[in-house]
């Protein structure tokens, strides 16, 4: 005999109990009754809308397909779902007979499916152009739900934008087929007053620790190896010209390789 578990074809009436249930994209959820009674149980099944979804009857076949990311469990009138995603989300109902009571008992369930924003990445980009060093720096997120908004924690700006730095726009993109966001941002930041360091947040995820504006490495800066040459050149010719000088005080025997390499040197340094 064929069962068909539709809450219409119930014609007594039955005891109401709302809950609420949340899970996450890709995770599980267990759909079952607040309270344990004893006995045994005539029936158990779950359904959404008009959708049979999975169950079973202590004495019926059922032969209705049921979803295949679910499993019952007849000895604790529970349903397991695996693998859940965004159309998951929504109301169930949960219909439990036990065989001593009259009527069944029907528990109306929502369920409510978020998704984790990843850790947002940082892509930096940063240009030193006529000496003014600035750097766009771009924030994103993906897999994502409901919509939240990135936001920026700039460390000793108070968080708000300012000559130093500036938020230049905030995105957020719905995928069609799984329903999640992608949310970003991009940032401006003006390096005259030095270094500054962030972090990237969105639905309470935060990115690690990132500095932008650092100070360029002394070796790799032409500007400072342009004045440490200047400096240097007149202070050697000084030393070479001393020595070339002492050469000239000197007998002609002694050391004499010495000082013809100290003349040739004096002689390219001053041409």
């Amino acid at each position: 005999m064929l069962l068909n578990f539709t809450p219409t074809y119930v014609s007594f009436p039955e005891r109401v109990v709302p809950m609420s249930l949340r899970g996450e994209v890709g995770g599980n959820v267990t759909f079952k009754s607040p309270t344990v009674k004893q006995g045994k149980t005539k029936y158990m099944y779950l359904q959404k809308g008009s959708v049979y979804i999975n169950g079973y009857h202590s004495t019926w076949n059922i032969t209705q397909p049921v979803w295949q990311n679910t499993r019952v469990d007849s000895s604790t009138n529970e349903v397991h779902m695996f693998g859940l995603n965004m159309s998951h989300s929504g109301v169930y109902d949960l219909y439990i007979h036990y065989s001593n009571d009259p009527e069944p008992t029907r528990i109306i369930i929502r369920l409510n499916v978020t998704g984790k924003y990843t850790t947002p990445s940082v892509t930096p980009v940063c240009s030193d152009e006529n000496n003014f060093k600035r750097c766009i720096v771009t924030c994103a997120s993906h897999g994502g739900f409901p919509l939240s908004s990135m936001t920026w924690n700039v460390f000793g700006t108070e968080n708000t934008s300012n000559n130093n730095w500036q938020v230049l726009n905030r995105t957020e993109l719905q995928s069609k087929d799984t329903k999640l966001f992608t949310s970003s941002s991009t940032a401006y930041f003006n390096c005259s007053r030095g270094e500054l360091k962030f972090s990237c947040s969105v639905s309470g995820v935060t990115s690690d620790e990132h500095s932008v504006c650092a100070h360029q490495d002394s070796l790799n800066n032409p500007s400072l190896i342009v004045i440490i040459t200047a400096c240097l050149v007149p202070f050697l010719l000084v030393i070479l010209g001393l020595c070339w000088w002492r050469c000239k005080k000197r007998p002609i025997s002694k050391d004499t390789g010495f000082c013809q390499n100290i003349a040739v040197l004096c002689t390219f340094a001053y041409l």
